[in-house]
């Protein structure tokens, strides 16, 4: 199916290691969008605005990630529920025409999160019927927690490492599945209002955060949550890895863990947090690849159920 050339891209820095070209591309030769083109480009937040007014009608869209999910709101109109609830987009759609003619935002983080943990759960696969993985995810991207399969993790309590815009979005997608209450391990406490701000919004409980550094601290908040999902760059979580390798573990260490690194993969948390039997953990390629069916979704104008996820699964796991 020969097209008009499109272009889209994911920016951010560092950006070297981004999947989401094989991902975004692997769907386009599914699709038989031949003509379109998915890039990377290192870009900081000061030289956002610029670029973005600089592109021109082919563009289609771009995929955002650390440190323009805040910075691109002022660029834009936030225009789903999650983008307008933490005031973060991963993602920016152009209009007909490119940039000139608009800049759409969305977040499509919390729906990535929720199905990866759905999907450490048994109740998720990308190879699913269309059409049902489009309703959880559509559900989830929402926050429509009554409209999901079902809660397997209700009435739990989880642990978020990390205060940046991941976290937040981390925060939403586990009260969709149903937790109770999440606690937060930071690296500076001092800088967390804003979470603190969110649960409230949540209706969550007010968290207890804890500094990485406080190790008997950080080891019980380990230990003692059932879902931890850890929001933190490649490296920076590695001494809580050395923590959970010393400690005894009393039979009360968390069951799942998503760990949004995917490179290295398994990163030293993971493995650490699998050393006790039946502990799942998940790395971030599964929340990419989740959060990628929207994005494609949207920048290609096609319905959410007709985004071929399992072409785009098969290329992530033979990569």
């Amino acid at each position: 199916m020969n097209g008009p050339d499109r272009r889209c891209a994911v920016l951010g820095d560092p950006i070297s290691h981004s999947l989401s070209p094989l991902l975004h591309r692997s769907a386009y030769a599914a699709l038989g969008l031949d003509g379109w083109r998915y890039d990377r480009v290192r870009m900081d937040a000061d030289g956002l605005a610029d670029f973005i007014h600089g592109l021109d009608p082919s563009w289609s869209g771009l995929s955002l990630t650390m440190p323009l999910k805040s910075a691109v709101g002022p660029l834009g109109g936030f225009s789903d529920h999650w983008s307008r609830t933490l005031g973060v987009a991963n993602t920016a759609v152009f209009g007909q025409g490119g940039p000139a003619n608009g800049l759409s935002l969305y977040n499509t983080d919390v729906e990535g999160i929720v199905a990866a943990l759905l999907e450490a759960a048994d109740r998720c696969r990308a190879d699913e019927n269309p059409d049902d993985l489009a309703a959880l995810l559509e559900a989830a991207g929402q926050g429509r927690q009554d409209q999901l399969p079902d809660q397997p993790y209700g009435g739990a309590r989880a642990l978020v490492i990390g205060n940046g815009n991941t976290a937040e979005s981390a925060f939403c997608a586990l009260k969709v599945l149903g937790i109770e209450r999440v606690d937060l391990l930071a690296r500076n406490p001092k800088h967390c209002d804003h979470m603190l701000d969110l649960a409230s919004r949540l209706d969550l409980p007010e968290p207890t955060v804890t500094a990485m550094d406080q190790v008997e601290a950080a080891e019980k908040a380990l230990i003692g949550a059932r879902i931890v999902v850890s929001t933190l760059p490649s490296g920076a979580a590695d001494p809580l890895a050395d923590l959970l390798n010393t400690a005894d573990d009393d039979g009360r260490m968390g069951l799942v863990l998503l760990d949004v690194v995917y490179d290295p993969r398994p990163t030293p948390l993971m493995k650490a947090f699998c050393r006790r039997p039946g502990a799942r953990a998940m790395s971030g390629e599964r929340m990419l690849l989740y959060q990628a069916v929207r994005q494609v979704a949207l920048m290609t104008d096609r319905p959410l159920a007709a985004v071929p996820v399992t072409a785009m699964d098969q290329a992530l796991r033979e990569a």
